[in-house]
Parts: structure tokens; C-alpha cells; sequence
């Protein structure tokens, strides 16, 4: 696995379900909580590039969230009300009252569910090719009936977990744009090679729980009026997982919102264009202090 960027700390919280490990940077400063996304991910994966950027003036937490990264340990489904859960009690054991919360895909789901239901925590939310933002995906029954499968999903986190070439080729289909433009591409596959050969899995109890055979289980978008807190998306142009015009839909939803599309990015725009997703995270973040 490769190392946490200078001075970023590597901790754990453990909770009678299980360990949670974190990342965190920056000593002082407001307080902003990175969300990864679901699938094959953990918070350094999709993060790695944001932390130094942010710990400049800011203290930033990057949990794994149950079941993925350093947290595979987790004890009972880890589905959208438990997420938010263990949320509510990493700020509470880190301390922190109220942060900016930065959510990708599954994290944006996350981020969106405890905004709304603990308001008073959320200083802003930053949503970036969110989850649980649509009735229906692309594809729908077809990604209903994979998540329930689950040899379908060993099998092929097993056949992906022996064979790097696969790997990159279920990137190039699923999350990334265009491979050949991403900064240390490299080092993305071997993070991500990792993963899979450290969970044995390519689905999470979140995707498994949220997608019903008809319809979004998880569909905060009737709520987002509800939202008070500033509020960015940032999304992938050629996103195929989660596309644009659902952000644009939730945009019109969020009172005050901004939407902010990256042109060429897919569904992870942190990481194929970490410069221009960067600058526009830390304009944001900056206007919360």
C-alpha cells in the first residue's frame, strides 16, 4: 500500500462494531471530513491529493468508512443510516462540533443524509458525483440484480485482484474517464489493486442496500430543499456512474447551491483532475472559515 503523504497521521477509533482507522492533517483551522466513495475505495484512495492542499489551514479527517480500507473489520451492514451513524460519532471522538463535510459517490450519500438530519453539525457540504441523488441508475436492474449476487461479486474481485491489467480495464469502464490522462496513473491501479485484494469484494452493504429492483432505495433528492447549509457540487462531465444531469437536477433542488462541472473528469474528478477539483474545493472550503 502506498504511504500517507508527509505529514498526514494514520489513527483508529474502535466501536462495538468494529475499528474505524483515520487520516488526519492540519493542526489548526476549521475542521473539514473527507467521504470517500463506495465500490473499490477507502479515504486515502480518493483523498490523497486534497490532504496537503487542505491541512494547509484547515484540520482535515479522512475515515475509512466500515468495510473498506483499514476498516474491514466492521460487524453488521453498513448501510446509510449506520454510515451516518458512525459519522456522528468520529466527530464526536475527534472532538469536533461542526465541520465541512466533502462527500464522493457513496460519501455524497452520506454527507447529504447527516446535513439533513443534524444540520446544526454541517458548516458546508461539498458533493462530488453524489450517490443517492436519483430514482433510478443507469442500468438499473442490472446493477439491482450484480449487488445481490454475491459469488457474481467475489468472483470478479477475485479474477480483478490477480490481474492489474483487468483492474485498469475496470476503471476505464466504471470510474475513469480516460486513463491515460490521470496524474500517477500507476500509482492509482496499484491503490486500487490493493483494495480489492484486501476486501475480496467489489460491492459495499451500501450499494447492496441502497439499490432496490425498481428504484432508488436512498434518494435524498425530495429533501435537498431542506438544505441550509452553503452548498457545491462538483462533478465529472463524462461521469457514466452518476450522471451530470442528476447533479444538475439536485442543483436546482439546494437552496443557493453552486454546480461546478469538470470537463474530460468521470465519475472520480478528484483524482483525474486533482489540480482543477483542488482549486475549486479549497475556494469553497476557504469561504467557510
Amino acid at each position: 500500500m502506498t504511504a500517507p503523504p508527509q505529514g498526514v497521521e494514520v489513527d483508529h477509533v474502535e466501536f462495538p462494531a468494529g475499528k474505524i482507522r483515520y487520516h488526519r492533517a492540519g493542526s489548526g483551522g476549521p475542521a473539514v471530513v473527507l467521504l470517500h466513495g463506495g465500490g473499490v475505495d477507502n479515504g486515502l484512495l480518493s483523498w490523497r491529493h486534497a490532504v496537503p492542499t487542505l491541512a494547509v489551514d484547515h484540520r482535515v479527517y479522512i475515515p475509512d468508512l466500515p468495510g473498506q480500507g483499514g476498516s474491514t473489520g466492521w460487524r453488521g451492514r453498513a448501510n446509510q443510516r449506520t454510515l451516518e451513524e458512525v459519522l456522528r460519532w468520529l466527530l464526536d471522538t475527534w472532538g469536533v462540533h461542526e465541520a465541512v463535510l466533502v462527500g464522493l459517490s457513496l460519501g455524497g450519500s452520506v454527507a447529504t443524509g447527516f446535513a439533513l438530519r443534524h444540520p446544526h453539525r454541517v458548516r458546508g457540504l461539498v458533493l462530488v458525483d453524489a450517490g443517492g441523488l436519483q430514482h433510478r441508475m443507469h442500468h438499473h436492474l442490472a446493477h439491482y440484480l450484480l449487488t445481490r449476487t454475491r459469488f457474481v461479486d467475489s468472483a470478479v474481485a477475485k479474477t480483478l485482484g490477480l490481474h492489474r491489467s483487468l483492474t485498469r480495464s475496470f476503471l476505464t469502464r466504471g470510474v475513469l474517464a480516460d486513463t491515460d490522462q490521470v496524474p500517477g496513473m500507476e500509482e492509482v491501479l496499484g491503490e486500487v489493486h490493493a483494495e480489492i485484494r484486501n476486501r475480496k469484494s467489489v460491492f459495499t452493504d451500501w450499494q447492496r442496500d441502497a439499490i432496490g429492483r425498481r428504484a432508488m432505495k436512498v434518494n435524498h433528492l425530495p429533501q435537498l430543499e431542506r438544505l441550509r447549509c452553503p452548498t457545491m457540487l462538483v462533478h465529472g462531465e463524462r461521469d457514466t456512474v452518476v450522471p451530470v444531469s442528476v447533479a444538475r437536477e439536485a442543483a436546482g433542488a439546494i437552496p443557493g447551491s453552486k454546480l461546478r462541472v469538470i470537463s474530460g473528469a468521470g465519475h472520480w474528478p478528484n483524482r483525474e483532475r486533482p489540480n482543477e477539483f483542488n482549486a475549486l474545493l479549497r475556494e469553497f472550503v476557504n469561504g467557510k472559515r
